[in-house]
């Protein structure tokens, strides 16, 4: 089990959060899990959680999902057993930040490009996706469909 901590610091104070959580292979599909992509899975932690972080963390995850999966073929869930952050100053994105940190560190993967900045014209901060990806879109389904994100 292994505890990854973002920190972005801005004018205003910053933005941080601490997600604890694991990584194990399976050979039968979880119960109670989320499937991210092909043989891969988040387990949520026993507190609650908001369902915007629920998203976010599983997009950080799905960053990593298709090199997750060519890793391990045979399955793997992680297993969040935490997911910290003060009140004052938080955006939901931030489960995504700390979930595609954790990934990264756990297996010695390249950062995925996702990132958030402080825009103090406008007073708020701004969070990027990854090469242009559209969050919680599936290229896999048959059925295409636009985002007027």
């Amino acid at each position: 089990m292994k505890t990854f901590r973002y920190r972005k610091r801005s004018p205003i104070g910053g933005l941080l959060a601490d997600i604890t959580a694991e990584a194990e292979t399976f050979a039968i599909d979880p119960r109670s899990s989320v499937q991210i992509h092909g043989k891969i899975w988040l387990e949520l932690p026993e507190s609650p959680l908001h369902w915007r972080e629920v998203a976010w963390m599983a997009y950080g995850l799905s960053l990593h999902s298709e090199r997750l999966n060519e890793m391990h073929p045979q399955g793997l869930i992680v297993k969040v057993h935490s997911l910290s952050f003060p009140l004052s100053d938080y955006v939901p994105e931030v489960a995504a930040l700390a979930m595609e940190g954790w990934v990264r560190e756990e297996f010695e993967l390249t950062a995925a490009g996702i990132s958030m900045e402080y825009d103090p014209e406008n007073c708020r901060y701004v969070f990027s996706l990854a090469d242009g990806e559209i969050p919680f879109s599936d290229k896999s389904v048959a059925v295409p469909v636009f985002h007027a994100w």
